[in-house]
């Protein structure tokens, strides 16, 4: 009798995806990912937050189409066992009822949250919101769907965004501004890597195959260290056409 084979619903890898190319290729040569500050709300905490953070997601290539169409057709795969070792974590979803929910923000004042390097702040996301699109229209955004890990520093620095004005766009002014010290400050918040660590390497189309190849040539690698990353590139086209 043939062994019955069951579909993934997680995989291996863990995949980082972004909008350019050139990203990509400074991953690609500083050896290194950097969290970066992303912007966090709970509103029934009154919770403003901005976390330094890298995230990742555990999908299959083969329902990941969604997925690259909002945050990116380039990206790196990187093994479980690398993120496991770098202590990523599956965050904690929940609900504006959610008991897991409740439960935190009873056990904690904001000032512990945000002075507090340990707290679990970190790794809660809501599994659903409402959000504004670019065109202003209201989207259901789920997620849950992205089955999403996260890398927090050892050391976080949070920003405590909970007094600013009522202003929307004043949390992301000032989440860039932070960003852009880190970009200038490269060894903060580094997550070292080594290319045997990668699993894939995504790229939109085929232009982008050529240039990115071009650039891992320039990389100081043995010859057969070029050729074992760039055997790891995959397009995001390949991906939306045949999986």
């Amino acid at each position: 009798m043939a062994k019955k084979i069951s579909q993934n619903i997680s995989t291996d890898s863990l995949f980082h995806f972004i909008k350019r190319r050139e990203w990509l290729v400074d991953i690609l040569k500083n050896k290194s990912f950097q969290a970066r500050y992303v912007y966090e709300e709970i509103p029934q905490f009154k919770f403003k937050i901005g976390i330094p953070m890298k995230c990742f997601c555990d999908i299959p290539l083969g329902v990941i189409k969604k997925h690259i169409s909002q945050y990116g057709k380039f990206g790196v795969g990187v093994k479980k066992e690398y993120a496991r070792k770098n202590s990523f974590s599956p965050v904690i979803y929940v609900h504006d009822k959610s008991d897991t929910l409740l439960r935190y923000i009873s056990s904690i004042n904001k000032t512990e949250a945000i002075r507090n390097k340990n707290t679990l702040l970190p790794y809660i996301k809501w599994d659903e919101r409402v959000i504004l699109s670019d065109e202003g229209n209201r989207i259901r955004s789920r997620y849950y769907d992205e089955r999403e890990w996260r890398y927090i520093p050892p050391d976080p620095v949070y920003l405590d965004l909970s007094k600013l004005s009522n202003n929307a766009r004043l949390p992301k002014i000032l989440i860039d501004a932070k960003n852009k010290k880190l970009t200038e400050d490269r060894s903060k918040y580094s997550l070292p890597f080594d290319y045997t660590d990668i699993t894939y390497i995504f790229v939109r189309n085929e232009e982008d195959v050529d240039k990115v190849i071009s650039e891992i040539r320039k990389l100081k690698l043995q010859t057969l260290e070029l050729d074992r990353l760039i055997s790891k590139i995959i397009t995001s086209r390949q991906i939306e056409r045949d999986f």
